[in-house]
Formats: C-alpha cells, sequence, structure tokens
C-alpha cells in the first residue's frame, strides 16, 4: 500500500514538470505592441469652404433732397439707366413761380445798376467842368463841393445796386438748385433693382425713391479665422459659386485681406473680386468661396 502512493507522488511531480506555461504571459506581450497611425489624408491638399455676401462696388439708395409729390416716373424695376438720367420728378410748379420773380428782380436791379452807372459818368463829367471852372475863379469852391458830393454820392449808389444785383442773381441760383433737387436721376450707369415709391406719393427730404446697382465687378466679402489667415494673400484667386455644390463656378481674385484681426470674432474680412457673373449670383445673396490651402 505505502508503495502504491509513493509511486503516484513520483508521477504527479513528473506531470507538473512538463506542463507548458500559462497563456498569460503571451496576451500581455501582445498589449505593449505600438500602433502607427495613418497619414494618407493628411498628404492631400486642405481646403476650406466659407460663406459670404455677394456685394457690387456701385449699389446705392437716391434718396430725396428735397420734399414733395412724385409728379412723373420714368423708370421702374430692371430699368437701365445711364448716369444723371431722370428716374422720377417732383412737383416744382411753386419753384418755377418762384424762379420768375426772381429773374424779375434781377432784370429790374441790373437796368437800376446800368441807370447809376450812366449818372455816375454825368456827376463826373460835372465835377471835372467844376474843378476847372474853380480853378480859373468862375466858380465858387461851394460849386466845386458840391459836384464832388454828388459824384460821391452816386459811387456809394452804384455800389448798393451791385450788391442788390449779386443778391438777385443769387437767389436765382439758389431756386435753380432747388429745382435741380426735383428732378431725381441715376447717379451711374446701371439698373434699378428696387423701386420704394410711386407716382403721387408726398415723399420726405432723405425718403428712399430707388436703389440702383452699377455695372461694376461683383465682389464676394467672407472671413476666415485668424489662424488661417496665412492661406491667402492678396492677388491668390479663390473659387465661387453660387450653390453649395459648386456645380457651377468661377473664379475670384483677393484684393482685400484686413490688417486686424477682429477681437470679438477673432476672424479677419477677406474681399475678392469675381471674374464671371454666374446665374444665381447676384448682390444680396449668398455665395460659397473654396479656398485651396496650399501654403
Amino acid at each position: 500500500m505505502v508503495r502504491l502512493v509513493a509511486a503516484a507522488l513520483v508521477m504527479f511531480g513528473m506531470s507538473g514538470c512538463t506542463s507548458d506555461p500559462p497563456p498569460v504571459a503571451a496576451a500581455s506581450a501582445e498589449r505593449v505592441r505600438p500602433v502607427v497611425a495613418s497619414t494618407s489624408s493628411a498628404s492631400g491638399p486642405r481646403e476650406i469652404v466659407v460663406s459670404g455676401p455677394v456685394t457690387v462696388e456701385e449699389q446705392l439708395d437716391v434718396v430725396a433732397l428735397r420734399a414733395g409729390v412724385i409728379v412723373a416716373m420714368q423708370v421702374d424695376v430692371n430699368s437701365e439707366v445711364e448716369k444723371g438720367q431722370a428716374m422720377a420728378r417732383l412737383d416744382a410748379r411753386q419753384l418755377e413761380a418762384d424762379r420768375a420773380t426772381s429773374e424779375h428782380k434781377a432784370e429790374s436791379v441790373d437796368a437800376d445798376l446800368k441807370n447809376w452807372e450812366s449818372e455816375l459818368q454825368v456827376k463826373e463829367a460835372d465835377l471835372r467842368r467844376a474843378e476847372a471852372m474853380h480853378k480859373e475863379g468862375i466858380s465858387t469852391q461851394e460849386a466845386y463841393d458840391h459836384s464832388l458830393y454828388e459824384v460821391t454820392a452816386s459811387k456809394y449808389e452804384v455800389e448798393r445796386q451791385r450788391g442788390d444785383e449779386l443778391s438777385a442773381k443769387d437767389s436765382v441760383r439758389s431756386i435753380d438748385l432747388e429745382l435741380e433737387k426735383t428732378r431725381i436721376v441715376a447717379p451711374f450707369r446701371g439698373v434699378v433693382s428696387q423701386r420704394y415709391v410711386r407716382q403721387g406719393q408726398y415723399v420726405t427730404v432723405g425718403e428712399k425713391l430707388f436703389r440702383v446697382i452699377g455695372r461694376s465687378s461683383l465682389e464676394v466679402r467672407f472671413t476666415l479665422p485668424a489662424t488661417e489667415a496665412q492661406l491667402l494673400r492678396r492677388g491668390d484667386v479663390v473659387t465661387v459659386s453660387a450653390t453649395t455644390d459648386f456645380k457651377e463656378s468661377t473664379a475670384a481674385t483677393v484684393t482685400h485681406l484686413s490688417p486686424v484681426v477682429d477681437p470679438g470674432s477673432g476672424t479677419i474680412e477677406v474681399v475678392a473680386v469675381v471674374k464671371d457673373r454666374l446665374r444665381g449670383l447676384i448682390p444680396g445673396t449668398m455665395a460659397s468661396i473654396r479656398i485651396a490651402g496650399t501654403r
């Protein structure tokens, strides 16, 4: 019995010495193996897509410079206009009557001036005769002094009439300026994009009448984070589209980069001039701008 127990102990010890090591060590070695990150996406060109409004340099709201009733409308929305072309007209009948009165007064003052200038010439001739007669002892000192006084008074009257003439002419010019304000004209060559008033309406000074958009190039204005400012320089070209998918696009040249960063948003403003006009790319709309990060 004792021999059987001893044999069993010997066999158990032999089997423990020949068993495989536990798999825990292998698993630990697998966990510390280093992992290499992929850089394929970083090797491609980086692009930024932003949006911004489409504007045009020549864009202006034409306002009334004088209060009055609109009696004529020569243009409407989509009308093409030339610089100085009449677009509307205010009632100017009272001004025209005032001008006629001022013009008649100016003519009357001018006639009075010519009369006094002629009178002065006569008085100066009388003074010369009185002076000659006084030297010859024919006339008295009082007669000479009287002639001198007449010349002096006539000169003052001529100067007064000349002042009245200038005032009368200035009054006519002032009314002419007011008459010009009754003619609403185009500030530059372009197209009427909006009409704010109608014929027969009473307008006040400063009230909007029309919006005129010029024929100058379109611009896009957008902002970039200050950290991306190095992506663009003046003269660089960006891609502009009226849609976000860029199915139809055109080039735009950067003409302005703000030299300072807006402290509120941390961005800089960029302006680019659009090369070609696209369908849907009109002032007031939002455009998509694609910037290729080449720097």
